[in-house]
């Protein structure tokens, strides 16, 4: 996350597990919310102080210009993650609606919808010993939710995550993808996106964010978009009729249908009819995730490790897992990795060189 803020040309000051705060130009942070890959939200700190107390934490919120983020047209909500002195997160968030409500009656602002799930606007407060930070989501809803995937499917890797693989694997866009076990096809997609709009993924998320366009209202977003790309390089396979289903449906949801090419179709039996050279990116199913019988998983892997050595000499693999006594079936020689959590596991992304001739 930290090179992709200072990619922009952003200034880090700080990380914790809050997130990485940083500063920047207003052109530069605009760019980085609507390319960045791995971000999950994008804040920005309204305020950052002291508070012994509840009515002290009040205080200091009424004070904050509310009128000029919240109109009546709009919802918001508030997520607080609070310890200490605010030590009652749901408490902090009911002083904090309060905060906002009391201001803008005394602005005489029309009150918003107030909304628990989703909103126009989202508020997030924190507190650890005696401060606090209030910050606006610039997008209202999670950065890394881009708003396609209608259908979920069975265990679906996240949209940040799934752009991690693709670093992971060093594809770049035009080269050839496939997804062999695509489920809801979300690797695919987050690639199409990439091409299709010149890296700028998030683009249509913050077009529709009222707070982003409070924020910045003179900014234009352009309309530049690539036409699909001949022959097609990307590929998504799966061996449930249903998981191809939902992938198609999530891919005309992002605009990017005609972008991939998904069929039914058994990992197994995949034949290399792409050409010499490519990207194999998957999320395949591993214990507690699926729940099927470890010795089936086994034996899937370690056959599967067979069509890779004998189909895609040349290739490069990229998967994600959280068991890691299934990686060693594909019989495979690990080329890097990186460690992180998935759906509240502790899971890897391992990519693969796979050799020509073998």
């Amino acid at each position: 996350m930290e090179k992709e803020i200072e990619s922009f040309h952003l200034k880090i000051h700080n990380t914790n597990r809050g997130g990485v705060f940083f500063s920047g130009k207003k052109e530069d942070v605009i760019q980085f919310a609507i390319q960045t890959k791995f971000a999950s939200r994008v804040n920005l700190q309204l305020l950052h102080d002291n508070a012994l107390n509840y009515d002290e934490f009040y205080t200091k919120a009424t004070d904050l210009p509310w009128e000029k983020y919240i109109g009546p047209n709009v919802s918001f909500r508030i997520d607080a993650e609070t310890k200490d002195k605010l030590k009652n997160s749901e408490f902090t968030m009911h002083r904090m609606k309060d905060a906002i409500l009391d201001r803008l009656r005394s602005k005489k602002v029309p009150l918003p919808e107030i909304e628990k799930r989703m909103a126009d606007i989202t508020i997030v407060v924190r507190s650890h010993t005696d401060r606090f930070s209030i910050e606006l989501s610039l997008s209202g809803d999670a950065v890394g939710r881009r708003g396609y995937r209608l259908h979920a499917g069975n265990a679906p890797v996240r949209e940040p995550i799934a752009q991690a693989m693709l670093e992971m694997s060093d594809w770049k866009e035009g080269e050839t993808l496939v997804d062999p076990m695509c489920g809801s096809g979300t690797v695919l997609i987050e690639a199409a996106l990439r091409e299709r709009l010149f890296g700028e993924i998030n683009r249509f998320l913050f077009a529709e964010s009222p707070v982003f366009q409070t924020l910045f209202p003179t900014y234009v977003f352009s309309e530049r978009k690539k036409e699909n790309l001949t022959p097609p390089h990307l590929f998504g396979f799966d061996i449930d009729p249903e998981a191809i289903r939902i992938a198609k449906e999530n891919a005309y949801e992002a605009g990017v249908e005609d972008f991939i090419k998904f069929e039914v179709g058994n990992c197994l039996e995949l034949k290399n009819t792409f050409g010499s050279k490519g990207h194999l990116v998957t999320n395949p199913p591993y214990g507690d995730r699926i729940g099927k019988p470890m010795d089936d998983l086994r034996e899937m892997y370690f056959q599967f490790g067979k069509v890779l050595k004998n189909e895609f000499g040349g290739w490069k693999f990229t998967v994600l897992c959280a068991d890691f006594s299934l990686l060693g079936k594909f019989g495979l020689k690990e080329n890097k990795h990186i460690s992180l959590k998935h759906a509240n596991l502790k899971a890897k992304i391992v990519d693969y060189e796979l050799r020509a001739g073998k």
